[in-house]
């Protein structure tokens, strides 16, 4: 069973500038790369170009490679037989499978945690979970604002992400977690949210939540599989439009780019 972390600061392991300098530069390249590939400025198949990359980031070419490497591992890139690494390719069908792939994995969680009672803690840290997404609607109402900001959208999906992570682990299958990991990442990244979700969004996310822990708390595998079911459907509509969105934008993207090609050529 997995221990809820504590809410206190943890000590950290003293560690040399360098090494803290060189995390730091890997993490912000495997930003710029992710952003990249999710706005479409690499798109599907393009060549990964560590000494480009690294020039464009102002940094040397060790952590960009780290970088690399990381995304190769989460499915993200690709790598051929003759060494090149590239985005991998995922159409509009592949897409379509992921969300069949992530439903068969968290339904199967469900069914299973359905079958036993949950503890007190896992009750608990559930309900701290799907709390995350009640704050940030807070935040957004008494700010006025219509959607929430872009660094409130990434608090938003690292908090839906420790949710639904959470409940695959409470199912106790480590190879269905790993699995789910690398389902949810290459969703993330050639999906990403355009717009912030709004309170309304918010509010519903948060009762698709609620229900879910409630039905698995009752022991009501029904309730619970159709909740999950539901809650993965809608999440799969928006994230399909989500696609169809950024497709469109590097499409205009390389028409206006190759227009001033040829009027460059003229």
């Amino acid at each position: 069973m997995l221990k809820r972390q504590s809410d206190a600061m943890p000590k950290l392991p003293k560690t040399n500038s360098r090494k803290g300098n060189q995390k730091s530069a890997r993490q912000r390249a495997y930003a710029f790369i992710l952003q990249k590939i999710a706005g479409r400025e690499l798109p599907a198949g393009a060549a990964i170009s560590e000494v480009a990359l690294a020039a464009e980031l102002g940094i040397s070419r060790t952590p960009v490679h780290e970088a690399i490497r990381q995304l190769l591992g989460e499915g993200l890139l690709e790598e051929d037989s003759n060494g090149v690494i590239a985005v991998v390719r995922l159409s509009m069908q592949d897409f379509a499978e992921l969300y069949e792939v992530r439903s068969v994995l968290e339904s199967h969680a469900v069914s299973k945690i359905a079958t036993r009672t949950l503890s007190g803690k896992e009750l608990e840290r559930l309900h701290a979970l799907a709390e995350e997404i009640e704050t940030l609607r807070n935040e957004l109402v008494k700010s006025g604002k219509k959607n929430l900001s872009n660094a409130q959208m990434r608090q938003f999906e690292m908090a839906d992400i420790r949710f639904h992570t959470f409940l695959m682990s409470v199912a106790g299958n480590s190879v269905s977690l790993k699995f789910y990991n690398k389902v949810r990442y290459l969703i993330r990244a050639f999906a990403a949210r355009h717009a912030g979700h709004t309170a309304e969004a918010l509010a519903r996310i948060h009762n698709e939540h609620l229900n879910m822990i409630s039905a698995l708390a009752d022991g009501d595998m029904e309730k619970a599989m159709q909740a999950i079911s539901q809650h993965i459907q809608k999440s799969q509509h928006e994230r399909m439009e989500e696609y169809a969105y950024w497709e469109r934008e590097a499409l205009v993207r390389n028409q206006v780019s190759d227009f001033f090609h040829d009027k460059d050529g003229e």
